[in-house]
């Protein structure tokens, strides 16, 4: 308390001091609107969709969340179960993205499928996921793999998580075995996803496994994730175990959000707080090898690793939304978000911004000169159907004006192919370009997934009138 009592104080001299500075707040305005043209995308530009393993696969009972989960803690009251039943379903869910013109597809391996038991291997899961990038490869599709996204083996998770040495020492076997396994068959790797949100949801605000509300334990936690990624680039290289022509790439998926100060000089400290945290410290790490975070009134951390140090390939960018941020002395670690100012919402309530993905592409760029972006995920919540077509269509403008800007951008991925379990969120949201009948997990063609056909096929937008007539 003392400590936060003494930030606090600062904080509003500072505030005073700045106050009387010549200049003027500049309050956020709503994003600008690009008008739709039949533009092109480059040869070989990649259109993807794709599942994540634990919310579209169904069926594991072997993870620390399905254990959590049956204590009904998702805000629709719904457990996992058997989520988008694509475990089973996967053949036909590729054979539709490839039918609809996709030449790039994601799937999630799931580690507490794979080793339900410490040091023992599930063959029958390998044989699955094999099969999978089978199907994918054979349909022509350019694979993405990810490694872990937010769920734990139980007995992982029982031995103290990613902070027991001998969790991280099965995690880097397990690492090396996907690749000696699979490796033939991966065009892209990555590590894990949205990691920092784990963190943050996990050990600050302790609403999703390992439940925590601990943030100087969460900061220790921040770097081993760090170390978990940079351990799992190294197996994955060390295989050699790659489609023929090409090395392993390895990169991380990372969900990013745009954030803009309220516009006093105190909101301004606490959005770039935010930013950090969030968007910046991780990644930064993984370029430069350390990693430099100081949480206000709260704990910090310094670190430099050499093995951190360019061990990105690539980099998967997940947008979704534009929040706002405030100074806020009553809310957790000073910071209060809300969604800005622009007309359109998603079913959560997320401002729909195309202009966002432009300008955090442009600042990644700018951080990270040489490192080829793809864009892993970009969707919205819309169980009618209604506003998808026009969000799709506005990221994908601006996303043109990257490239003609001469920003490297692999491709853009959809999310997702399917509707899917949205974490605590549980299956109301509905993300996909195809409904799913949760009473029998039948696939339902929307606008928006024949509109994606029409842009995956031509390689181009449509007109106006060619947009009309997908009605």
């Amino acid at each position: 308390m003392l400590m936060a009592a003494v930030v606090l104080v600062s904080l509003l001299i500072a505030a005073v001091l700045l106050y009387f500075e010549p200049r003027l707040a500049r309050a956020p305005k709503p994003g600008a609107v690009l008008p739709l043209e039949p533009l092109e995308f480059p040869p070989g530009f990649l259109w993807a969709t794709g599942e994540d393993a634990y919310q579209h696969e169904g069926g594991n009972l072997n993870a620390d969340w399905s254990e959590w989960e049956l204590g009904s803690p998702f805000e629709d009251g719904s457990v996992a179960g058997d989520c988008a039943d694509f475990w089973r379903r996967y053949e036909e869910d590729f054979a539709r993205a490839a039918a609809d013109g996709q030449n790039a597809h994601r799937i999630g391996l799931e580690w507490s499928r794979l080793e339900p038991e410490s040091g023992r291997y599930d063959e029958a899961a390998w044989t699955r996921y094999r099969a999978m990038l089978e199907s994918l490869k054979a349909k022509g599709l350019v694979t993405f793999v990810n490694l872990w996204h937010f769920t734990l083996p139980r007995w992982a998770a029982a031995s103290g998580g990613w902070l027991d040495d001998q969790v991280f020492e099965r995690w880097e076997a397990f690492a090396a075995e996907a690749a000696r396994r699979l490796g033939d068959l991966v065009d892209y790797w990555s590590t894990m996803i949205d990691a920092q949100i784990y963190v943050l949801r996990g050990y600050f605000v302790g609403d999703i496994p390992p439940l925590k509300k601990d943030p100087e334990l969460g900061l220790r936690v921040y770097a081993r994730l760090l170390d978990a990624h940079a351990a799992a680039s190294r197996a994955i290289k060390r295989s050699g175990r790659a489609p023929r022509g090409i090395s392993p790439r390895v990169g991380q998926i990372y969900f990013f959000a745009l954030f803009e100060s309220a516009g006093n000089p105190l909101d301004s400290l606490a959005c770039g707080q935010m930013d950090s945290i969030f968007n910046r410290a991780m990644l930064d790490a993984l370029v430069t090898g350390t990693l430099e975070l100081s949480l206000l009134g709260g704990p910090r951390i310094r670190r430099a690793e050499e093995d951190w140090k360019g061990s990105l390939d690539w980099l998967g960018v997940n947008y979704y939304y534009r929040e706002i941020v405030a100074f806020s002395p009553r809310a957790q670690g000073f910071v209060r978000r809300y969604p800005g100012p622009s007309a359109g919402r998603t079913d959560l309530g997320w401002e729909i911004y195309p202009e966002g993905l432009y300008r955090l592409c442009v600042d990644l760029a700018g951080r990270y000169p040489g490192l080829p972006l793809m864009i892993a995920e970009n969707g919205l919540a819309d169980e009618a159907d209604t506003s998808r077509p026009r969000f799709i269509l506005g990221h994908l403008l601006y996303l043109r004006k990257l490239l003609d800007e001469g920003i490297g951008i692999l491709g853009y991925t959809y999310w997702s192919l399917t509707d899917n379990l949205e974490w605590t969120q549980g299956f109301r949201p509905k993300f996909g370009l195809y409904r799913v009948d949760r009473s029998t997990m039948e696939r339902s063609e929307t606008r928006s997934a024949r509109l994606f056909r029409f842009i995956a096929t031509r390689n181009r937008l449509p007109s106006e009138e060619e947009l009309a007539s997908l009605d």
